[in-house]
């Protein structure tokens, strides 16, 4: 009747551990500090909590009530009195206890993903409001397990743990009080035992604790070297190390269960133990109680029946909050983690007045730029360039000299360190910035396709672009043809990523993505490094076609797709090493020619 009473949950339930099924615990920080800013971030949102604490109190009254109407029922059994109302009333409260916490898993369920729902949103929308050198710093992996892993542990706390949580509290502080009520003499006896498995349970857990935290450490281990093997399998089976990745395999496996098998072992001699312990104690108490009522120091067996249930249920809600709090310490280390992203500064705001690029020529200036990404490193050293509206650059040179870089700072996807760079007379930081990137058609190395029709794909970011102007764009950028041989044409549905298409068809929609924006400026990163010579000339010409009357910029390892630009730009160790058109630059026999002719060779 007592485990009735408290309606205990089984185990990982919710995904709360119980005690024989320890977990490794994630601490926070700051608890208090996360937790204020925690409750802040969902103000507006807590419709409904008062009543989940009513609920929660209210839940706790079978385990709190129960066995004390039991113990009536035994002395009006011995005094020979009626017992109908007493189970009549015994009934009633179970019942009672059932819709309650039906009730309570209601208003929780709602007001639990109402609040997720708004903490997630809150998220995703700071993290689009992110500078790239963000995203730079952090692995996507990682970003999208804050974004999807600690809001759910949120939300398992929220929606689980905290109800809960409330409802022991409320049963052990209930209970307690009833004890006294009943005989404080058996109450200070009883505390003698829960003691000793309070004591129990800590240096237990703080045992099993490490050994869970090693467990998850090489479960990571584990991963990390499955997700290398299958990533690169076929250079695996082409050097023929096969053998070598299950031996791997099989080490790291091994050592994960080896860890385990501790962890479980000394984790689950815990609940047999302290099960020993409650078990002796409780045996103590009856034999003590007994010994009072022999000797007349108690009269109503019915209260011994009563005290005795409620130790028997006094100890289950200590355990239960022990394994609450760890899930309660991880939510937090994950809300930390979520607080962590949402502390990150945003792109800089426009400074006031700023100007609006409402026609853009495509003249640009750049006074000495110097630039790194980390202070102690400079990626650009005094750069200074002048390209006059309509002119076709091309920016080359080694792996690392900085060409991507230059792209990254006419974008303002960075801030130049020092100097300046100016668009039709202005400094850059003096425009908008939604302004002055709708002044850029950009085309990069790595395409962006989304799942998404192949027309919705074209029309990314113009998506006021008729069905006609999707097609004229697609054109010219020579993707028509493919397209309408796709099965449903420019309905077709792209997984993400448009893996079904190839690598140059890819490229071609992208260049009809950038086409259909009609920007003043061109930039094309890298945009024919991985595609065959015939795909490449496809290509070319859309490029060509594009950036007919726009100021283009142009960076590419491959030389002779950049011959006829008006500017080459050879960037060696952040600083501009040779400047010229194509027949200058090899006239001069510098290192631009010797790049080139090494190239033709290979031809």
């Amino acid at each position: 009747m007592a485990d009735k009473n408290m309606s205990v949950p089984p185990a990982n339930i919710n995904g709360i551990s119980r005690p024989g099924h320890a977990k490794a615990v994630v601490k926070p920080k700051d608890m208090s500090g996360t937790l204020r800013r925690l409750w802040a971030l969902t103000k507006g949102q807590r419709k409904g909590l008062g009543w989940i604490l009513l609920l929660s109190a209210l839940s706790s009254a079978a385990a709190i009530f129960s066995p004390y109407l039991t113990g009536r029922i035994v002395t009006m059994i011995v005094d020979g009195d009626a017992i109908l109302f007493v189970l009549c009333a015994l009934c009633g409260l179970y019942l009672s206890d059932w819709l309650i916490r039906f009730l309570q898993q209601f208003f929780m369920a709602s007001l639990g993903q109402r609040v997720i729902g708004h903490i997630r949103m809150v998220l995703f929308h700071h993290m689009k409001t992110l500078p790239l050198a963000f995203f730079d710093r952090k692995q996507h992996g990682e970003l999208m397990s804050r974004l999807t892993n600690d809001v759910d542990n949120i939300s398992t706390t929220i929606s689980n743990s905290l109800t809960l949580l409330l409802t022991y509290l409320f049963t052990i502080i209930g209970i307690l009080i009833m004890m006294l009520c009943l005989s404080p003499l058996l109450t200070t006896v009883s505390l003698v035992g829960i003691l000793l498995i309070f004591l129990l349970t800590k240096a237990v857990t703080k045992r099993t604790r490490k050994l869970f935290a090693a467990q998850q450490k090489a479960l990571g281990t584990l991963n990390g070297q499955v997700e290398e093997s299958i990533s690169g399998l076929a250079v695996v089976k082409i050097f023929c190390r096969e053998q070598q990745m299950e031996a791997d395999f099989q080490e790291r496996n091994d050592c994960l269960c080896e860890t385990t098998i501790r962890a479980l072992i000394c984790s689950g001699y815990l609940m047999p133990l302290m099960n020993v312990i409650n078990n002796l104690c409780y045996v103590a108490l009856a034999v003590f109680s007994g010994i009072l009522f022999i000797n007349g120091n108690l009269r109503d067996i019915g209260l011994i029946t009563s005290f005795l249930l409620y130790v028997r249920q006094f100890t289950r809600p200590f355990v239960e909050i022990a394994n609450i709090y760890n899930n309660f310490q991880t939510a937090v280390a994950g809300a930390e983690r979520v607080f962590e992203i949402l502390d990150e500064p945003p792109e800089p705001a426009d400074v006031p007045g700023a100007l609006e690029l409402e026609h853009p020529r495509g003249s640009i200036v750049m006074n000495q730029v110097q630039f790194g990404y980390t202070p102690e490193k400079k990626i650009l050293d005094g750069i200074s360039i002048q390209i006059p509206a309509g002119t076709h650059v091309a920016i080359v040179g080694p792996t690392g000299s900085g060409k991507t870089t230059i792209i990254n700072l006419l974008t303002r996807f960075y801030d130049v360190s020092a100097g300046e760079i100016l668009l039709d007379g202005h400094d850059l930081r003096d425009y908008k910035l939604k302004s002055l990137r709708n002044a850029f058609g950009v085309v990069l190395q790595d395409t962006a396709l989304f799942a998404q029709s192949v027309a919705d794909n074209i029309r990314y970011g113009h998506t006021d672009a008729s069905d006609e102007q999707v097609r004229a764009a697609a054109r010219m950028a020579g993707a028509d043809g493919f397209i309408e041989r796709l099965p449903n044409g420019y309905q077709t549905v792209l997984s993400q990523g448009g893996n079904e298409l190839s690598q140059g068809e890819r490229q071609l929609l992208t260049i009809a993505r950038a086409v259909l924006a009609n920007a003043p400026i061109v930039i094309l990163d890298e945009a024919t490094s991985s595609v065959d010579t015939v795909t490449e000339q496809k290509i070319k010409r859309a490029i060509l076609k594009m950036c007919e009357g726009r100021t283009s910029f142009i960076i590419a390892h491959r030389l002779s797709t950049i011959r006829d630009s008006d500017q080459i730009i050879l960037i060696e160790d952040g600083r501009i090493a040779e400047q010229g058109n194509h027949e200058e630059l090899m006239a001069l026999g510098g290192k631009y020619a010797k790049m080139y002719q090494t190239q033709s060779a290979r031809s």
